[in-house]
């Protein structure tokens, strides 16, 4: 049985029970609905700029700005340029605002856009007088207007834009869930008391729909590795908009595969919990 993508166990039998009772754990504990699934999955980005010049961040239309991380200090040798002896003095020690997340949420947050001028004044004491600094900023553009769509196994989910506009994918996933029982009952008496989602669906749904005016994927094992034990019955679940093509986005991109056992688990733990 292949729960969560596992598709071989070699660490004995003793890391397969740990591995499941820790998955059921984190279930029964609280398990996330498809809005926080979609906001872990949405592609991240990053801008910076040093002193003296302003720092953009822009989503495009309906989304917003949702700042992940955020850094004002110096400890990238020769990313800004700065006054002779600067460098010097930076790679010999680095320091770090500790206001500059608050600063950008209270600033930036669900904006669509935003702009600072980045001065040390901007975070209240300057962390190191005289050496060259930078702002780094993490963010995501989280939509706020998309639509979701389910289609059982065995169906064909058709997604489609009324010319010009077209797909935006924005999340995707095959599976099922507990928390959802009454979305394709499952075939099965008792259903496994835990999700089995497939995460490459993303990547597949994106590389079939985004940026189409129309698309049909077919919902079966065929199209999609299946995660969940036999006789379990799936869905395909997409989240997706339909926006002008001048403004849109490359696909996003899941995140990276883990090849061990153990970072499969503790990474379908995270995105799920």
């Amino acid at each position: 049985m292949r729960v969560l993508g596992w598709t071989r166990l070699t660490q004995g039998e003793d890391w397969s029970l740990f591995c499941l009772t820790f998955l059921l754990w984190t279930s029964m504990s609280g398990l996330a609905d498809f809005s926080t699934y979609l906001s872990r999955t949405v592609t991240g980005r990053s801008a910076h700029a040093c002193d003296g010049h302003p720092l953009r961040l822009r989503c495009p239309r309906h989304s917003t700005i949702s700042i992940q991380s955020a850094f004002y200090g110096s400890g990238a040798a020769g990313l800004c340029a700065a006054e002779p002896g600067a460098r010097a003095r930076a790679r010999h020690r680095g320091c770090s605002a500790f206001t500059a997340l608050q600063k950008l949420l209270s600033e930036c947050q669900n904006h669509r856009r935003c702009q600072l001028p980045v001065h040390h004044l901007l975070f209240g004491k300057d962390p190191c007088p005289g050496t060259a600094k930078y702002l780094h900023v993490d963010y995501k553009c989280q939509p706020t207007e998309h639509k979701r769509l389910v289609v059982c196994e065995g169906g064909a989910m058709v997604l489609r834009c009324k010319p010009p506009r077209v797909l935006n994918i924005y999340a995707a996933v095959y599976g099922r869930s507990p928390a959802h029982p009454d979305t394709c009952p499952s075939r099965l008496a008792r259903p496994p008391p835990f999700e089995c989602l497939n995460h490459e669906a993303q990547r597949l749904v994106s590389k079939s729909c985004h940026s189409k005016h129309k698309c049909v994927v077919a919902v079966s094992n065929q199209t999609f590795q299946d995660p969940c034990a036999p006789g379990t019955r799936k869905y395909l679940s997409v989240a997706y908009s339909c926006g002008d093509p001048r403004e849109q986005d490359p696909p996003p991109t899941p995140s990276p595969p883990v090849d061990t056992e153990k970072g499969s688990c503790f990474l379908s733990a995270f995105l799920f919990s």
